[in-house]
Order: structure tokens, then sequence, then C-alpha cells
């Protein structure tokens, strides 16, 4: 009977494929579903999230592979989609050779996600439901904004404060420069949607999200992202071919949201870390009209434009003098700036130093946190993530193990767990190949794009997937899922988008078909299975937050039934049963995380407070030499 199914599921996937408005659409709720969601979950960065989200994505594709009939793939998304599996695979890989493989058991259920995500969509995107894949991440980007920024504006009714963020935007997705470079997404797509839309009504939302995008970026006061951004729209104009109604579209939909940026930075409470929760709902009340209209001043001003381009045809001379213009303005703004800071090697020499110095930023007026260079001790991050590069230079130290490396090397008291490079990160974690399989990887969507240009909306999602590679270099983006998975469907976009157009579905024979299938269930196993471990240690830390001692350690056993490789579920019993009075369970629970992970210096402590005598001394100094410089947070 399963086979008779697998055979023949045309009639059921036709009938959830007819008209042409059901698969956009479908691609659409999808896509921001997705999106939305996982940005909702702290940004998918807590392990708590990637089960549910790897095992949703993991579910649409075994549908996929059981209903449908044929599906619409190219050389480039295997070679894409394959390149990410070796990589996957490659993480897996790596726990058997790590410093630390309880990490890299977390690494490896986080790229699960990649992996589900990226197969659900090449398997149910095609070229003509590009646009409702573009839609759907777009408003998903607006809708989590929205509420970030309505989080500033209103802090009094649905405000929240993380004295970390120092008074910058990072809800929902828990991190401010994570959600600096998602909303920059979204403004280099709604740029695309305002510039390439197909109707005057989708042109008008893309103007109108700028209202939304554009301030929340700029209360998250990350410096990265703005980089990127501006990068990306330079590579955006440089890629198409209609630049000047590119520039002109660009210009007439964000100078009413650009506006109402100068005019936000100007509301004291509202860009002052000391401010009260009183104050800064007294300044956000008129700025919330104020980016009201300008939403409604940038769609009036798109729709102006698309009329003018399907009642005008200007003169090529015409053409020709507004380009001169541009020119112009560009030539006296550079004039400007290297009048004011200095000619390209004076600015690169103040910025390298500044860089390097980490000169100490402004924690109350966030303005001026915007003009510095600092790298916050990225500088130090690196260097210790290159010292691991040389001390493993074949396979890695292990994936997940550089905030290990970092606690033993660090010359700065800062508690961080990434390197702040997805790139030089994964070369210290996972060596060349595995650097070479995820570079594989995200170079497919570059190389596919050139011959996907004639799409309307190649652009912008290149664009934002551009945006997405160089902020990778500077912050840990690839570890908030939300912001990965946001930036992998705009890849794939581009890849869909470039598929030839004698490129023929294909359908899948039956073997293939069921094999497929077994490994996508095998892989939902696999992510059950991490889901039920990782819920079970975050209610043993909750637990333990409240003292609540004897459900901590229950569902700290739960926790090391379920993830048997987990160092945290046994730690968690060994607290929890030095709490209950009982040091030498809690002395033999340590022993064991320690035995699962040694280069864990907080086991090695927590076993120095469980003993005495020689075995505590001996337990300390193992924790000293694991973290010369205690404890950072």
């Amino acid at each position: 009977m399963s086979e008779a199914l697998l055979s023949e599921p045309s009639s059921l996937w036709r009938r959830l494929e007819m008209g042409d408005a059901v698969e956009p659409a479908v691609t659409a709720v999808g896509a921001g579903l997705a999106v939305a969601g996982v940005a909702a979950a702290a940004g998918g960065y807590f392990p708590t999230s990637w089960g549910w989200t790897a095992l949703a994505f993991l579910w649409v594709t075994a549908l996929a592979l059981a209903l449908r009939e044929t599906v619409e793939l190219g050389i480039s998304d295997l070679v894409f989609f394959g390149a990410l599996t070796l990589f996957a695979g490659w993480v897996w890989l790596g726990t058997t050779w790590s410093e630390s493989a309880p990490s890299s058991f977390l690494e490896g259920q986080r790229v699960l996600v990649y992996v589900g995500g990226s197969a659900a969509a090449l398997l149910l995107v095609r070229r003509r439901t590009v646009p409702a894949l573009i839609g759907g991440v777009l408003t998903a980007i607006t809708a989590i904004s929205a509420y970030s920024l309505a989080t500033r504006l209103f802090p009094d009714r649905i405000g929240t404060f993380d004295p970390l963020a120092v008074y910058r935007l990072e809800e929902p997705i828990g991190y401010w420069n994570a959600l600096g470079i998602f909303a920059d997404m979204g403004v280099l797509l709604a740029l695309g949607v305002a510039a390439r839309g197909r109707s005057t009504i989708a042109r008008a939302l893309g103007g109108a999200a700028l209202a939304i995008l554009l301030p929340t970026a700029y209360f998250t006061y990350s410096r990265g992202a703005p980089l990127a951004l501006a990068l990306a729209v330079v590579a955006f104009i440089v890629f198409e071919r209609a630049r000047l109604q590119l520039v002109t579209a660009f210009a007439l939909a964000s100078v009413a949201p650009a506006i109402s940026v100068v005019i936000a930075s100007r509301f004291e409470a509202l860009t002052h870390g000391t401010a009260s929760v009183d104050a800064a709902a007294h300044d956000g009340r008129p700025l919330a009209l104020v980016l009201v209209s300008a939403g409604l001043v940038s769609a009036g001003l798109t729709v102006a434009l698309v009329r003018l381009e399907r009642s005008v045809r200007p003169p090529e001379w015409l053409r020709m003098a507004y380009a001169g213009l541009l020119l112009a303005l560009l030539a006296t703004s550079v004039a400007v700036a290297v009048a004011r800071y200095g000619g390209p090697l004076t600015i690169t020499h103040k910025a390298y130093d500044s860089f390097i110095a980490n000169p100490k930023l402004d924690t109350n007026n966030l303005n001026r946190r915007l003009f510095s260079f600092s790298g916050n001790g990225r500088a130090q991050l690196w260097k210790v993530a290159w010292r691991d590069v040389a001390a493993h230079p074949g396979l890695g130290s292990g994936p997940g193990t550089f905030e290990q490396e970092w606690y033993r090397h660090r010359t700065l008291d800062l508690k961080v767990r990434d390197a702040h490079n997805l790139y030089l990160e994964q070369l210290a974690e996972v060596g060349p190949f595995g650097l070479a399989f995820l570079g594989a990887a995200l170079a497919v969507p570059l190389v596919v794009a050139p011959r996907a240009r004639r799409f309307r909306f190649t652009g912008a999602a290149l664009a934002a997937y551009i945006a997405f590679l160089i902020h990778a270099a500077v912050d840990w983006d690839w570890e908030m899922t939300a912001v990965t998975m946001s930036a992998l469907l705009c890849g794939i976009a581009v890849i869909a988008s470039g598929r030839r157009a004698d490129v023929e579905e294909h359908s899948f024979a039956l073997p293939l078909r069921l094999t497929a299938i077994g490994a996508t269930a095998a892989l939902g196993a696999l992510a059950f299975v991490g889901l039920v471990g990782n819920l079970a240690l975050a209610s043993s830390t909750r637990a333990a937050a409240r003292s609540d001692w004897q459900k901590s350690a229950a569902q700290a056993r739960r926790a090391s039934d379920w993830a048997p490789w987990s160092s945290d579920a046994l730690d968690l019993l060994g607290q929890a049963q030095l709490h209950q009075d009982n040091a030498t369970a809690a002395a033999a629970s340590f022993r064991h995380a320690i035995a699962k992970d040694p280069g864990r210096w907080d086991f090695w402590l927590d076993l120095y407070a469980a003993t005495s005598g020689r075995q505590a001394a001996l337990a300390f100094r193992r924790a000293y030499v694991l973290n010369p410089r205690g404890d950072a947070g």
C-alpha cells in the first residue's frame, strides 16, 4: 500500500497545487512562518529551539518527497545542498576528534536546522514562486522588526530591559547586532520590492516597510550592520542593469524613513541609556506618529514613481544629464568625507588603531557609539582563533570548541562563546576541509547570480545574502538560526531564479524516493532525541535557578538518558546532589561530566567545591590552568 502511495503521489499534490495562486501563497506563508517563528524564539539561538525547528523542516521535506511527483532542480541546487550536507556530516564526524565532544554534538544539532530548511526550500521553491518566497521572508522580518521597535516606542506597555544590552534594541531575537543585520536584510528586500515589485500595491508596501526596518536597525546601534548594508547596496546597484531607475526608486522610498531616523536620534529619552521608562514612553508616542507618516510618504512617493515610469519615457540626453548629476553628488560626498576625515589611508589607519585599541564606548549617549571603530575585543578573539588554527592545522580543535580555547588563552576579561567571525572560527574548529565544504555551499548563489539577472528580485535577494556574508565575518550570525535561515532562503531564491529555462522537472524513482525519505526520517529521529534531551536540560536549569533541587536532579537524569553525550546534564545533577548534602554523589557526577568534557574549567571548579584536601587542590589547579583569568561572567 505504501508503495502505491509513493509511486502515484501526483493526484494529492495536484489538489494542493490547483490554481496559479495557491502555490505562491503557500510558499509565502511557509517562508514567513519559518522565519518569524524562529526569530520569535530568541532568534533560534538556544538548543531548545533547534529540535522543533529541524523537525518542522524535515517533516515538510518528507511530505514533499512523498507527495510531490516532480521537482525543479538544477546542478546548482544539488551542488549547494551537497556541499551543505557534507559540511553538516563533517561537523558530526568532528565529534570523534573534538576536544569537547558535547559542544560538537550541539553544533551538529544546529546544523540540522540548516540542512532541513534548505532541503524543504529547494524541493518546494520554483522559479515562478521566488517572488512569493521573497515576500514571505520580507513580511516576517518586518513583523519581527515592528514588534522590536514597539518595545522602544511603548516601553511602558510591551517594553523589556536587558542590562547586558545597554538600552540597545534586541527583542525578540535577543542580540542587538543580530537584530541589526536581520533588519538590514529586510531593508534590502524592501528596496528591491519598492523598485522591482510587479504591482503598484506591492511596491508601495515595500516602501512603507522601510519606515519600520530602518529605525529598527538604527536603534540596535550596531556598527557592523550599517557597513554591511552599505556594501550590499553598492553590490545591488552594480549587479542591476537599470541602475538609474534603481537609484531613483531607492532614493524616493528611503528618504522619508531616513529623515525619521534623524528625528529619532534627537529624542534623548530614546537614545540615552540613563532614560527612565516614563521618559522613553513620552518620547516614543510622537516618534511613532513620525514613523507612520514616513511610511505613508514613502508609499506615496513610490506610487508616484510607478505612475511616472508608466507615462514618461525620458530622452537619452536627460538620462545622461541625470546620471552626471548623481555622479557629481557622489564625488561631492567623497570630497567632503576626505576633507572631514582624511584620505583612504588616513581613515584606514585611524580605524585600525581604534579597532585594535578597543577604546571604551559611551554607554549613555548611544549615538556616539555609531561613530566608533572600536572592535570590542574582536582583535583579541581573532588572535586566539588563529592560535587555535596553528595548533590544529588539519582537522581543527572540534566544532564548538572556541569557547574553551578562549578561556585558556584570552587576554581580556570577556565572556564569549564564538570568535565573532564565521570563517575564521570554522577554520579553527573544523579545519580547512570543513571550511571548504561550507565555503562551497555559500559560494553557489554568488556564482549563479549572473545568469539570474533577468529575474526581477534576484538583485534584492543577492544583496541581502551578501550583507549576511559580510556581517558574518565580524559577528556570530551563524549561531542565530533565524538570521542564517533568512540568508539561506535569500540564497536559495537566487539559485532558483538561476535555474535554466530548459531545466525540466525531475521525477524521483521509487528507490531513490524511499531512500531520501528514510534519510530524512533518520535525521528527524536525531533531531527528536536532541529536542527531548535539550528540553529536559533546560527544565533542570530552571529548577536549579529556583532551588528546586529534587526536580533539577530528576530532569538532569532525564537529559542524560536522552542525550548521553551531554556533560552539562551530569554537572547539573552534581550541583543538585551537592545542594542536597550528598557530596560523594556530587563528586562522582562531576567526575563523570569531566570525563566527557575535560576542558570545561567550571566543571573542575564544581569538583573542587565537592571535595577536600588533595583532590580539591588538584581540581582547583586544573580549573586555573583552563581559565587563568578566573570567571569573566
